[in-house]
């Protein structure tokens, strides 16, 4: 039964005409305007679903979004495949990508919220190895204190792995990676019903230093889809 309800949070129109009303509404451009100018060059997307991104992303010279979820997959390169210099692969994250793109930017919208602690370190880990890596953008749903609602919501998640914001900058650190902002936002600007964690994040001292965070992690075996329930981040992603 909760793979059932869970098949049908991921569906395309539940997630993009449900999912938005019953939270009142998903922008996700405060996550976006956490991406400088220097890390949109190349743009590698995790977690992609239907490519939300690009309604917030214009300016890039490639974009690379990826996604075990092949019906995500096949919506995303409908809405956006004509574009240049856009792709999107129905796969996982394979430590390949970071070699091969060099991405400067990486984004991890409804992501880390699917992923075990190892998992998701894992994750940020590779993403850190580019070399030309300028920033790291996350968005996840968020367990936050006298937020019924908001809390219900993310129990409800297909992500198993919700956490409150100190556990998701520890998985950064963790990481070898710095929280440059870390901030808690409404899911529109006309609804706080459901708030999302947004972080953006950079190679440590430390991680520049000894180049640890350089080296390349195992290829991500687990679905890295945002989700599609009501509480998800983004989806984008709009959600997570």
């Amino acid at each position: 039964m909760l793979g059932l309800y869970r098949k049908i949070l991921g569906h395309p129109f539940v997630y993009e005409e449900v999912r938005p009303r019953v939270v009142g509404g998903i922008d996700m451009r405060p996550l976006y305007e956490l991406l400088p100018e220097a890390a949109r060059s190349s743009v590698l997307d995790v977690g992609c679903g239907m490519g939300d991104a690009l309604k917030y992303l214009d300016r890039f010279e490639s974009y690379l979004g990826v996604d075990t979820d092949a019906i995500a997959i096949e919506a995303a390169n409908k809405r956006w495949g004509h574009l240049p210099n856009v792709r999107f692969e129905a796969r996982t994250l394979r430590a390949e990508d970071i070699v091969d793109l060099a991405p400067t930017g990486v984004v991890l919208s409804g992501v880390l919220h699917h992923l075990t602690n190892a998992e998701a370190e894992g994750v940020l880990r590779l993403a850190a190895g580019s070399p030309r890596l300028a920033r790291i953008i996350t968005s996840d749903i968020v367990f936050l204190p006298g937020k019924l609602f908001n809390n219900v919501m993310a129990m409800m998640d297909r992500g198993r792995f919700c956490r409150d914001p100190d556990a998701y900058a520890s998985l950064a650190r963790q990481a070898g990676l710095t929280v440059q902002q870390g901030l808690t936002i409404a899911s529109s600007p006309t609804s706080d019903r459901v708030r999302y964690y947004l972080m953006a994040l950079s190679l440590s001292e430390a991680a520049h230093a000894t180049g640890a965070a350089h080296t390349a992690g195992p290829e991500v075996t687990h679905a890295t889809t945002p989700d599609a329930a009501p509480a998800a981040s983004d989806g984008r992603s709009d959600g997570a």
